[in-house]
């Protein structure tokens, strides 16, 4: 075999070897496509269903999705979404909103629980406090049950002026209590939240290894 017979038998081995490699199986389409350095193929499916490829894509593809794929391996280098639709981008800042109030929600919770490990080492000195704040809140109440009976007693004056000052005696006293009964309300259901929450959280650190 001569040098020029070989060169030649070697420049078209090449050619059709190139030609092998470049004939790319994708999704069981081969593709002849002209491999350059650093070049990108783009798979699309069109809205009726169909299957494309090539190394240019109409832009109104866009939002309709497509992948960037390696086209001499086949790999995908980059997948893009569809564009969401307005119903789904408004679900989804809906759900981002809704994370970023739970998320709210539980430091609050947190911080609110490190306050009450700080305050109370033990059950029974929640319930100390509790009768503390209720002695204050009925001494509160007590008074002004008092004040109402005795502004009651001067509106059955025989004085009209008397009357007249007693009555509004009276209904402030009474928006008073009603306020007051109000706090003692809040007084009993918050200690007893408490109470509660402390019970789990003092059981949970037990109940967890290393604490």
């Amino acid at each position: 075999m001569d040098m020029a017979f070989a060169k030649t038998v070697c420049r078209e081995s090449y050619s059709v070897l190139r030609f092998l490699v470049l004939a790319v199986s994708i999704g069981g389409v081969l593709l002849p496509v002209q491999a350059k350095a650093g070049a990108e193929l783009y798979r699309w499916t069109t809205p009726d269903g169909r299957l494309h490829f090539g190394d240019n894509m109409p832009s109104s593809q866009a939002e309709h999705g497509y992948d960037i794929i390696n086209p001499l391996s086949g790999e995908v280098i980059r997948h893009v979404s569809p564009a969401k639709m307005p119903e789904e981008l408004a679900a989804a800042a809906a759900a981002e909103q809704k994370r970023q109030e739970a998320a709210k929600a539980a430091a609050a919770q947190a911080n609110k629980d490190q306050v009450l490990l700080q305050l109370y080492s033990h059950t029974a000195d929640i319930e100390r406090a509790r009768a503390q704040r209720m002695a204050e809140v009925n001494a509160q109440i007590k008074q002004s049950e008092s004040a109402l009976k005795r502004a009651e007693v001067r509106a059955r004056s025989d004085k009209p002026s008397e009357v007249a000052a007693a009555g509004r005696d009276v209904e402030q006293l009474r928006k008073n209590l009603a306020d007051q009964y109000g706090v003692r309300d809040d007084v009993v259901r918050q200690f007893n939240h408490d109470l509660h929450r402390f019970d789990e959280l003092t059981t949970h650190k037990k109940a967890v290894p290393g604490r």
